[in-house]
C-alpha cells in the first residue's frame, strides 16, 4: 500500500490506539481501586498493538521527499513535548507523593540521573532505568530508537548509520524491533482481500488475539525459555516475552489488514468522537503513571469515583499543552538538521 491511509482504517487505527491506551491505564489503576475485584488488563499486550501500530504510521510517514531532515523534525515535534512534560511532572510531584508504594509505580525515590537518562532516551539502551514515578516510560525509550534506526535505514546512504544507531540501542530494543517492523511490513505489502475472507480473518485475529490474551501465552514461552536458557534470558528484562510479542504482533497485523480491506465505513458516523479521543492517547499513556501516584498519595484520593475524574482531567490539561498542539511544536522546533545524504557526500 502506498499514499494516503484508507479513511476507514484510519479511523480503526485511531480507535484501537485510543482503547488500547484506556487498558494500560486500567491496567494499572485497577489492582489500586478495586483489589477485591481482579481483572486480567493486558497492559502489555496493549504496547505490543502500539508497536505494530506505530511501525505502519512510520512506513506511511517516512515519504522520500521529507529528507532525514523533515524526518527528524517530524518525529521530534511529536515526541518530545509530550515526553519532556511527563518528565518535568516527575520533578514536581517528587515533593508530594511520599514513599508509599504504589502498584507499578516502581520504586518511590527521585533520582535526577534517571530523569536525565530517559530524557536522553538511553535508559533501556544496555541497561533498565525508569524514570521517577513513570515505569510505563520504557515503551518510549523503544519507540524513539525505532524511528532512528528506521530513519537510518531509509535515509542515510550508508549503513554504518543503522549498524550504529542499532549498536547504541542494544540488544533489548533489537530484541522487539521485529514486532515494530511488523507494521512497516504491513504498510509496503498490505493485500487486497476480498470482503468475506477479510470478514474472516478479522474474526479469526480477534478470536486468536484473545485467546492468546488470556492463557498468557507470552508469559508461558518466556518462562519455558528461561528454563532452556536461564543466563541468556536474564539479560532480557521487560525484553523477556520477545517470542511471544512477535506472535501476538503477527495477530495485530492480520486484525489490521482486514480491517484495511473491510474499510471500516460504519465508524465514520461516529468519526469527530474517536479523532478527538485518540487526540489523546500519547498523553494518557505517558502522563497516567505519575498522575496516579499523586492522586492516591499526594491528594489522598481513594475512591474510583473521584479518583478517574480526577485523572482524566489532569490529563486532558496536559494533553491540550502537548500532545494536541503538535502543529504549533513542529513550527516552534523548525531547525536545521544535517541531511544525512549531504553530510555523508
Amino acid at each position: 500500500m502506498n499514499g494516503k491511509i484508507p479513511a476507514g482504517l484510519s479511523l480503526y487505527l485511531d480507535a484501537v490506539r485510543f482503547l488500547a491506551a484506556l487498558v494500560v491505564l486500567l491496567h494499572h489503576t485497577w489492582p489500586l481501586l478495586f483489589p477485591d475485584f481482579p481483572l486480567p488488563w493486558p497492559g502489555h499486550s496493549a504496547v505490543v498493538v502500539f508497536f505494530v501500530l506505530s511501525g505502519y504510521v512510520i512506513a506511511h510517514a517516512s515519504r522520500p521527499e521529507l529528507g532525514f531532515r523533515g524526518y527528524a523534525h517530524h518525529r521530534m515535534a511529536r515526541i518530545l513535548p509530550v515526553a519532556l512534560a511527563a518528565l518535568l511532572l516527575s520533578v514536581a510531584i517528587a515533593p508530594l507523593v511520599g514513599d508509599s508504594p504504589v502498584p507499578f509505580g516502581g520504586p518511590m525515590v527521585f533520582s535526577w540521573q534517571n530523569v536525565g537518562l530517559n530524557a536522553l532516551f538511553v535508559a533501556q539502551s544496555w541497561m533498565d532505568v525508569s524514570p521517577p514515578f513513570n515505569p510505563p516510560f520504557w515503551s518510549l525509550n523503544y519507540e524513539v530508537w525505532y524511528y532512528i534506526i528506521f530513519g537510518a535505514w531509509v535515509y542515510a546512504p550508508n549503513r554504518l548509520f543503522t549498524v550504529l544507531a542499532a549498536l547504541i540501542a542494544g540488544p533489548k530494543i533489537l530484541l522487539l524491533l521485529p514486532v515494530w517492523l511488523i507494521g512497516v511490513a504491513l504498510y509496503k505489502f498490505m493485500p487486497v482481500l476480498t470482503h468475506r475472507r477479510a470478514a474472516q480473518i478479522f474474526v479469526a485475529s480477534v478470536v486468536t488475539g484473545l485467546v492468546f490474551i488470556w492463557f498468557d501465552v507470552s508469559v508461558q514461552i518466556r518462562e519455558m525459555m528461561k528454563v532452556v536458557w536461564p543466563i541468556a534470558m536474564g539479560f532480557t528484562h521487560g525484553s523477556g516475552m520477545f517470542v511471544g510479542d512477535f506472535l501476538l504482533g503477527l495477530i495485530v497485523a492480520a486484525n489490521f489488514m482486514a480491517a484495511a480491506s473491510l474499510n471500516m465505513k460504519m465508524l465514520a458516523r461516529i468519526e469527530v468522537p474517536i479523532r478527538y479521543l485518540s487526540s489523546f492517547t500519547f498523553s494518557i499513556y505517558v502522563f497516567h503513571m505519575p498522575l496516579v501516584i499523586l492522586i492516591w498519595n499526594g491528594l489522598g484520593m481513594h475512591i474510583a469515583a473521584a479518583f478517574y475524574p480526577v485523572l482524566m482531567v489532569f490529563i486532558f490539561i496536559l494533553g491540550q499543552v502537548t500532545e494536541r498542539q503538535t502543529k504549533f511544536y513542529r513550527a516552534a522546533l523548525h531547525w536545521r538538521a544535517p541531511d544525512l545524504k549531504k553530510s555523508a557526500t
